[in-house]
C-alpha cells in the first residue's frame, strides 16, 4: 500500500511466490524451464481451492477497506499533510506495483510512502516489492517526481498486537469452558525456504517477536508454538509445518487447538482454504481432534485501520526514510538489486 501525503501514498501487498526472481536469483534459467511444469501440475488444484472458498480471493477487497479506513483517520490525525490517498500494488496480480506507481506519477504526488502490508519483513516479500519500485525508475531511466520513503516492517506495533490478542480471546471463548485453559495456540506463518533463511533473512525472528508480544499481552494464558505453513516443493523449509504440528499434538493428546494466522493481515486462500478447510476440517477429522478453530483475520477491524493510520502518522512525524534494519543487507545476500534498492530509499531528500 502506498500512503500519499498531500495526495501521496502506496500500499504494497506481495503475494508470496517463492519461485520468483528474488528467491531463485541464481537459477533463473533452471526455473524458466521448470515453471510451466509446476504451473500445469498445480493450476487445477489451486482452481479447486478457490472454488471452495467462493471463487476468488478477498485480499484486494480487504486491502481496499483497510486503506479507506486508514486515510480517513489519517486526514484527522495529520490535517497539515492531507488529503491522503492510498494506492494498492501487488507483485504478481493486478494492480501491479508498477501500475500503482504509474498512477501515482500521473497524480502528481509530492511524497509517497511504500507501506508494506506484511508486518514482518522478508526479502522475499517486502524486499521484493521495494526492489520493484527501484527497478521501475531504473528501467524508465528517470528520477521520481515524488519523494519516497518506506514503512518496511512493524512486527511489534502495539495496536497490531492488541488486534491479534483481541481476536485470540474472542475465539478462545468459543471453546468449551472446561477446555479453554488447555487450548494450544498455534501461531501459523507462511514458511520460507531454508536457503533464504540461511542467507540471513530477518523474517523468522520478526515473526517470533510478534508472537512474543502477543503472548505477553495475553499474560501467557495458554501453551503455544510458532509453526509454518504453505511449503512448496522438495527443498528444506522452515518447520515445523503447521499440519505436522497438528498431527503431533493430537497424537500426544492435545486435541483442542486454536490456529492464529500471525503474518497475514487479511483473509486469502491460505487462511480460508488451508487453515479453515484443509486443517480445521479435513485434518482435524483424520487426527481425531476435539476442536480446531482459527482466530479471525484482521480484515475490517477498526482498530487495525487505526494501527495503519498511526504507523503512517508516526512515520511522517519522524521524518525518516526507512528503518535502520533496511540499511543492512543479509550477510549472504546474492541479489545485487537489493543494494541498489537500499540506496534508492536512503538517498531520498525529504
Amino acid at each position: 500500500m502506498a500512503a500519499a501525503l498531500r495526495t501521496a501514498g502506496a500500499q504494497l501487498r506481495e503475494r508470496r511466490c517463492y519461485g520468483g526472481i528474488k528467491s531463485t536469483y541464481l537459477h533463473v534459467k533452471w526455473f524458466s524451464k521448470l515453471a510451466p511444469f509446476i504451473a500445469k501440475r498445480r493450476t487445477p488444484r489451486i482452481q479447486e481451492q478457490y472454488r471452495r472458498i467462493g471463487g476468488g480471493s478477498p485480499i484486494k477487497m480487504w486491502t481496499s477497506k483497510q486503506g479507506e479506513g486508514m486515510v480517513k483517520l489519517l486526514d484527522e490525525l495529520s490535517p497539515t499533510t492531507a488529503p491522503h490517498k492510498y494506492y494498492i500494488g501487488f507483485r504478481y496480480v493486478h494492480p501491479l506495483t508498477e501500475e500503482a506507481i504509474d498512477e501515482m506519477e500521473r497524480d502528481g504526488l509530492e511524497r509517497a510512502i511504500a507501506f508494506t502490508q506484511y508486518p514482518q519483513y522478508s526479502c522475499s516479500t517486502t524486499g521484493s516489492s521495494l526492489n520493484a519500485i527501484y527497478r521501475y525508475y531504473n528501467e524508465v531511466g528517470k528520477k521520481p517526481t515524488m519523494k519516497w520513503s518506506t514503512i518496511d516492517r512493524w512486527p511489534t506495533h502495539p495496536l497490531l498486537i492488541q488486534c491479534f490478542a483481541d481476536h485470540i480471546l474472542k475465539e478462545l471463548d468459543r471453546f468449551p469452558s472446561e477446555k479453554r485453559n488447555e487450548v494450544v495456540l498455534l501461531f501459523s506463518a507462511h514458511s520460507l525456504p531454508m536457503s533464504v533463511v540461511n542467507r540471513g533473512d530477518p523474517y523468522p525472528q520478526e515473526v517470533g517477536a510478534t508472537v512474543h508480544k502477543v503472548m505477553e499481552r495475553l499474560g501467557y494464558s495458554n501453551p503455544y508454538r510458532l509453526v509454518w505453513q504453505s511449503k512448496v516443493g522438495p527443498v528444506p523449509w522452515l518447520g515445523p509445518q503447521t499440519n505436522e504440528a497438528i498431527k503431533g499434538l493430537c497424537e500426544r493428546g492435545r486435541k483442542n487447538i486454536l490456529l492464529v494466522p500471525i503474518a497475514f493481515t487479511s483473509d486469502h486462500i491460505e487462511t480460508l482454504y488451508e487453515l479453515d478447510i484443509e486443517y480445521s476440517q479435513v485434518l482435524a477429522k483424520e487426527c481425531g481432534a476435539e476442536n480446531i478453530r482459527r482466530a479471525e483475520s484482521l480484515n475490517g477491524n477498526p482498530l487495525f485501520s487505526k494501527a495503519l493510520a498511526d504507523l503512517v502518522h508516526s512515520h511522517i512525524q519522524s521524518n525518516t526514510l526507512c528503518s535502520k534494519q533496511l540499511t543492512l543487507s543479509c550477510p549472504l545476500c546474492v541479489n545485487p538489486v537489493c543494494r541498489e534498492t537500499k540506496s534508492f530509499f536512503t538517498n531520498q531528500q525529504m
